[in-house]
């Protein structure tokens, strides 16, 4: 059995279809790629940060798939990432409507020692330093990286973003 480690949001969304509204629900693409990752044989970890106001039934879902959430660290006092959206009737096109990044503003990931062997890191959509210092910390060099990025990396970071791809 391989290992996967996982670095992104674990969030709260609110998401708004033609079809329906919802308020504040558990979100994030790390939270989501750890769901996908638990139908599989993989040992799987999430590495990510949230506030206290994140509930421990999501951190108990999440532990219930075997999943090691022993690095999504809890900030006390702070407030977990917010993700509003409204997607249009194709359902492939959105608008972002709130973005609140909170404790995420300051998350600086530390790999758990007994996943610094993973064979998979998928990266989130985060920025290209804190990307690059996930793959720093990893033993040796993955069998394989997933990177998610954006137009905004792109732009504003892009020594940054070719130093992760180089990796």
């Amino acid at each position: 059995m391989g290992k996967l480690l996982i670095v992104g949001t674990v969030a709260f969304d609110a998401i708004e279809t033609p079809f329906g509204k919802t308020d504040k629900i558990l979100g994030g693409a790390g939270t989501f790629i750890g769901l996908a990752a638990a139908r599989y044989d993989i040992q799987t970890a999430i590495v990510s940060v949230v506030g206290e106001d994140f509930p421990d039934t999501y951190i108990d879902l999440l532990k219930n798939e075997n999943i090691d959430t022993s690095a999504i660290e809890v900030i006390e006092g702070g407030k977990t990432f917010f993700w509003s959206g409204r997607y249009h009737n194709d359902l492939n096109s959105r608008d972002t409507l709130v973005t609140e990044l909170n404790v995420l503003a300051n998350f600086d990931p530390k790999v758990p020692d007994h996943f610094k062997d993973a064979d998979v890191v998928m990266l989130g959509n985060l920025h290209p330093e804190i990307q690059l210092s996930v793959l720093r910390q990893m033993n040796y060099r993955p069998k394989l990286v997933v990177l998610d990025t954006m137009n905004y990396w792109m732009n504003n970071s892009m020594d940054s973003l070719i130093k992760v791809i180089e990796k």
